[in-house]
């Protein structure tokens, strides 16, 4: 996913869930979860806003939690506030591989990019 020469930065989102309750210091912790999906926007010369960090801590991937809810909200508003959603892996999003397509196809009908950080991207 790349802007176009002139064009102003992406705007990101941030998605992290967790099924367990992790303290911050821990593997995949939210906190480490949205470390390194800012770190790749700051690689990238994209821009995260604090107010479009979503997340569900101790939540099951099988189905869609209210961070994901207000983020899928968020992300249908006309003028959109964000280009693309950044999460570390497919499964942060859900565990459910249609559910996870089902979301790819509503982000993308609204222009939305999904980037994760451990495998790439799925183009709009």
């Amino acid at each position: 996913m790349k802007k176009k020469p002139g064009s102003q930065p992406l705007r990101c989102a941030i998605y992290a869930r967790t099924a367990t309750v992790k303290k911050p210091d821990e593997d995949n912790s939210i906190t480490q979860q949205v470390e390194r999906c800012k770190r790749l926007a700051k690689e990238k010369d994209w821009i995260v806003s604090d107010d479009y960090i979503f997340t569900d801590s101790g939540q099951s991937g099988l189905r869609v939690n209210s961070g994901l809810k207000n983020l899928m909200r968020i992300a249908a508003v006309n003028p959109k506030s964000f280009d693309v959603l950044l999460c570390t892996s497919i499964d942060r999003i859900a565990r459910d591989t249609d559910l996870v397509i089902r979301i790819h196809k509503v982000l993308k009908r609204i222009g939305v990019g999904i980037r994760f950080t451990e495998h790439g991207d799925i183009p709009v």
